[in-house]
């Protein structure tokens, strides 16, 4: 029974602290919360009545080390739409009402509510003072951060380690998967990783790589990943950290005990593999891009947007100013094709030369101030608010309102396989499988366009977000401004 009902084994355990957390003492109970533990109890008789007592033949530190990693937050509801954690009655009600609201809205998007777009998703103002962190990052010198950072950054590229750990994976799965193949991806392998960046890796099982449509199907992953957990907890060389099933990507965190590396292994499709690939050209292309990410990852301590955003952000940026190509552009010779769950992940890679643009060899301190200046509130030719951060077609005014009629007359024409998913999805009430167009950030990713990288950042992080760009513009700004008057004189 314990070996094999883990969840029944936390449900009890995550009640107990749940009653525990009570004052002890005479209490006061409703009659619905009371019919609710009598039920319970009865439940619990008849499940009792049905079982044959055996011993318990588990080692006890074992099995509380598994209860303390795996029991629930006994005081935390979370809202199963938004996973927003509650613990009482007006505020859960409350929730459950703006979710409705939002429903309401969304089922009248038939009707005309251009004017009033921005008025529901606008992104607060606030007035609160940059962090000491981030006044302490600015005032040091924007070079020396980014020099230091590549040292590291070019080191845990070429890490030997991250060979060694895929040889080792592959060795042990190959027993059980015989045509498995492992791809890198992710910050270690575009060139803006640090010492401690986890290995990304696409673990292709059989002949996965371009989707769903294949081999592997969604219902039959859950089992597969259940499978790879068995097999490393085999093996005396790795560790299994954590089991992600629910995510939009399921993801299984391991540790290779040899090398003390943490790896996230992905078992989807090749997409984040080609993204990578992408980022890697765009960065070689224009170096001074991969330099400015890596600063803006050391400006950005607090987590708020993550490495990938942070790229496509700034390749965003090199995009309008003209000089990055569109993605687009490098689609546009069929030949170069290559279709993964629908999407064109495949791209040309020309150099600056072929495409006629210069290399881009401002300063650090002035492609930081770039940066802070497009994305700003007051931007003078985009708007985090209206606008979509788009690397697919490179251009500023593809505004968010043009995803929100129900036919997608107004989506871009470049953008044909959108509208057609859109429109193929119309009824689907599950947000992992809709465009994301409504939220403070939207940065659509290059290749699966449904996919708002950006969009798990809340409101308040958004504001948070947009209050130390236009804080660090400014402080950027006064910094240079003794320098160029200094220049003049």
């Amino acid at each position: 029974m314990s070996k094999h009902y883990l969840s029944t084994n936390v449900i009890i355990e995550t009640l107990t602290h749940n009653l525990d957390t009570y004052d002890a003492g005479p209490k006061q109970i409703d009659t619905f919360t009371l019919a609710q533990l009598e039920t319970l109890m009865d439940k619990v008789k008849q499940f009792l009545q049905e079982c044959t007592l055996v011993p318990f033949d588990e080692d006890k530190k074992r099995w509380d080390k598994l209860m303390t990693y795996y029991y629930q937050q006994p005081n935390v509801v979370r809202c199963r739409i938004c996973s927003k954690c509650l613990n009482e009655y007006e505020a859960a009600m409350e929730h459950i009402k703006m979710h409705e609201r939002q429903k309401e809205q969304e089922e009248s998007v038939a009707k005309p509510v251009r004017l009033n777009f921005m008025e529901k998703h606008c992104i607060p103002r606030l007035n609160e003072k940059l962090s000491k962190h981030t006044k302490k990052f600015l005032s040091k010198d924007c070079t020396t951060v980014v020099e230091r950072y590549l040292v590291e950054s070019n080191y845990v590229q070429i890490d030997i380690d991250n060979d060694r750990v895929q040889r080792d994976l592959e060795t042990c799965l190959k027993k059980f998967y015989p045509s498995v193949k492992l791809y890198p991806f992710g910050s270690r392998i575009a060139g803006t990783g640090s010492l401690s960046s986890d290995l990304d890796v696409f673990v292709d099982l059989q002949n996965g790589y371009f989707g769903r449509n294949y081999n592997i199907k969604p219902e039959e992953l859950a089992e597969a990943i259940e499978r790879i957990v068995i097999i490393l907890r085999s093996t005396k060389e790795w560790t299994v950290d954590a089991i992600i099933l629910n995510a939009r990507v399921p993801l299984l965190r391991v540790i290779s005990c040899d090398c003390d590396l943490h790896c996230d292994l992905t078992f989807s499709n090749g997409l984040a593999h080609r993204n990578s690939l992408l980022l890697q050209y765009m960065f070689n292309l224009q170096p001074t891009s991969r330099m400015l990410v890596c600063y803006l990852k050391n400006w950005n301590r607090e987590g708020c947007l993550n490495a990938y955003t942070l790229s496509l952000m700034v390749i965003f940026l090199y995009q309008c100013h003209k000089l990055l190509p569109s993605v687009a552009k490098l689609q546009e010779t069929p030949s170069n094709d290559l279709i993964i769950d629908g999407w064109n992940a495949g791209f040309a890679t020309p150099t600056l030369r072929e495409l006629n643009m210069k290399l881009w060899e401002s300063s650090i301190p002035e492609l930081a101030y770039k940066f802070f200046e497009f994305y700003s509130f007051e931007g003078k030719y985009f708007s985090v608010e209206r606008h979509v951060i788009c690397p697919y077609l490179g251009e500023r005014r593809i505004a968010k309102s043009s995803f929100v009629s129900p036919n997608g007359e107004e989506i871009p024409p470049q953008m044909e396989r959108l509208k057609r998913y859109m429109l193929d999805h119309q009824g689907d009430t599950n947000p992992r499988n809709l465009f994301a167009y409504n939220k403070p950030f939207v940065v659509q990713d290059p290749f699966e366009h449904c996919h708002n990288v950006a969009k798990a950042v809340p409101v308040e992080t958004a504001a948070r977000v947009m209050r130390a760009i236009d804080l660090s513009m400014a402080s950027l700004r006064d910094r240079n401004e003794p320098n160029k008057r200094g220049g003049e004189n």
